[in-house]
């Protein structure tokens, strides 16, 4: 095809000379066949836009015609119909009926009392012995209430109108009522009534290897002893509410005195020493008579319970009143007397105490 489309190519004198000869040959004259040109007419217009011809390919693209007004117009038409269309779909539906409807639970009452009833009626068998054991069950909690009932009755000391449960001393002879319940069958002394409990300043604890105190209360081991003490505090000007005596340990056994402390006595010992240092809020000194005293005082202060540092709580030890430890002359025992005076002396200046005064 490029070689046809060359003007050099037919201007060359041989093509013409050959196209002579051809014309020449086959009978080619100038004059058209007029039947020819008639069915060449008719066969392009039925492969008209059906075949191609090569020439078509490489001839130039024909310009595009430029649009009318009307298929503009058209278009315009077009655009805008999408657009109504949008506007349409944009446009909020109506809101539909709102239905409400109200739900009652009252169905819900049988259905639960119905799995109730029916365990009893699948088995009559155990309907008897469920009526036996109702009579026994309101037997026994009948005999729990009675008992509850009666055991106030039980324990008159607890009256009011006992001098140990006066309001400035029942806390402590409470907590002593609660050490004998945990050891049924031992006896354990009340504090006497003369001491107080918001008061007290100052703890005197005994060494309690001896018998129990024929008044019930808590002494320094015999009537010797409490002499001693009594006249120690007489010339101190020590007030009886001011301090408050406590034994090491203080569970005794009826009838039978004590006699030296085993260690498991003294640990025993501690929690009730503790619990009553809580009754007791403004003590801050302990006076340890006796080997088994200061051994307890030393067991307190190694527990570093909050109360020591808190109150500042200080031990000072003593020697014990009665018995072997307070065996001899009379100028050792002035002299013993003499150091427990200083002892109790400045606890009560730590307290704050004058003496006969609050």
């Amino acid at each position: 095809m490029t070689a046809l489309a060359d003007t050099d190519y037919f201007e060359d004198e041989d093509y013409d000379s050959r196209s002579s000869r051809y014309d020449e040959g086959f009978g080619h004259t100038d004059e058209p066949d007029d039947e020819y040109d008639n069915g060449f007419d008719e066969l392009d217009k039925l492969l008209s836009g059906i075949l191609v011809d090569e020439d078509d390919l490489d001839a130039p693209a024909p310009e595009a015609k430029k649009p009318g007004r009307k298929p503009a117009a058209k278009t315009t038409a077009t655009q805008k119909a999408p657009a109504a269309a949008k506007k349409t779909v944009k446009s909020p539906p109506k809101a539909s009926e709102v239905i409400t409807r109200r739900i009652e639970p009252v169905v819900a009452e049988p259905v639960v009392a119905e799995p109730v009833v029916e365990p009893v009626a699948a088995e009559p068998a155990a309907q008897p012995a469920a009526a036996v054991d109702a009579p026994a069950a309101e037997a026994e909690t009948a005999a729990v209430v009675v008992d509850a009932d009666e055991a106030p009755a039980e324990e008159p000391r607890t009256l009011p109108d006992s001098p140990f449960f006066a309001p400035h001393i029942a806390p402590v002879n409470e907590h002593i009522e609660f050490l004998r319940k945990l050891r049924p069958g031992f006896e354990v002394p009340y504090v006497d009534p003369m001491h107080s409990v918001e008061d007290c300043r100052i703890l005197s604890l005994f060494s309690n290897n001896s018998a129990a105190s024929p008044q019930g209360v808590v002494w320094a081991g015999d009537d010797a002893a409490a002499t001693r003490l009594l006249g120690l505090q007489f010339q101190l000007g020590l007030r009886p509410e001011w301090m408050m005596p406590w034994n090491t340990h203080p569970w005794f056994t009826p009838g039978e005195p004590n006699a030296k402390l085993t260690p498991e006595q003294v640990s025993a010992g501690l929690k009730p020493l503790i619990a009553l240092l809580r009754i007791l809020p403004r003590v801050s000194a302990i006076v340890a008579h006796g080997t088994e005293a200061n051994r307890l005082a030393q067991m307190l202060l190694k527990t570093d319970n909050p109360l020591i540092w808190r109150r500042g709580l200080k031990v000072y030890k003593a020697r014990s009143l009665h018995g072997r430890s307070f065996a001899g002359s009379k100028e050792r025992q002035t002299e013993w007397l003499i150091d427990m005076g200083r002892s109790y002396a400045d606890a009560m200046a730590r307290a704050g105490l004058q003496a006969g005064r609050r």
